[in-house]
């Protein structure tokens, strides 16, 4: 029995559309909490029995969604045999801010080529596909 083929192509686009949500997911897991929200303020009686602002409780369940999403994420690009994969993955979608060329960004961070940056890029994305579980494998129609 032999393994299915991936399709490269596809795998990569995978991982790095779950790799691009990284920035907006950490940045809301770091938000402030309202205090209000999360403890119970006045004299000492008991809390409320009132509800509470269904927004406010949402706000909370996503910010703990988005929390683990970028503990997922760290955990996967840190268990990359690769350090030259690590470097790229975390300074292409994990570090610093956003920009308008984020890959010229990582290029002049990493100090690498454009081609040299390409190709990494390429077996970086296809290497934490593996761990974040997003592999694509041709189908029977496409098989060669």
């Amino acid at each position: 029995m032999e393994l299915l083929p991936i399709d490269k192509d596809k795998t990569k686009l995978s991982a790095e559309q779950l790799l691009m949500q990284y920035r907006e997911k950490a940045y809301f897991a770091k938000m402030p909490v309202n205090p209000k929200i999360t403890s119970h303020w006045g004299d000492g009686s008991s809390p409320s029995t009132a509800e509470r602002d269904p927004y406010a409780v949402e706000r909370l369940v996503r910010q703990e969604k988005s929390s683990k999403f970028v503990s997922y994420i760290d955990r996967a690009i840190a268990a990359l045999p690769k350090q030259s994969h690590q470097q790229l993955l975390r300074v292409r979608y994990c570090q610093g801010l956003e920009t308008e060329h984020p890959d010229m960004t990582a290029m002049d961070a990493l100090d690498i080529s454009s081609s040299t940056y390409t190709e990494r890029k390429g077996k970086a994305l296809l290497a934490i596909a593996h761990y974040l579980n997003c592999v694509v494998y041709v189908t029977g129609n496409n098989l060669a």
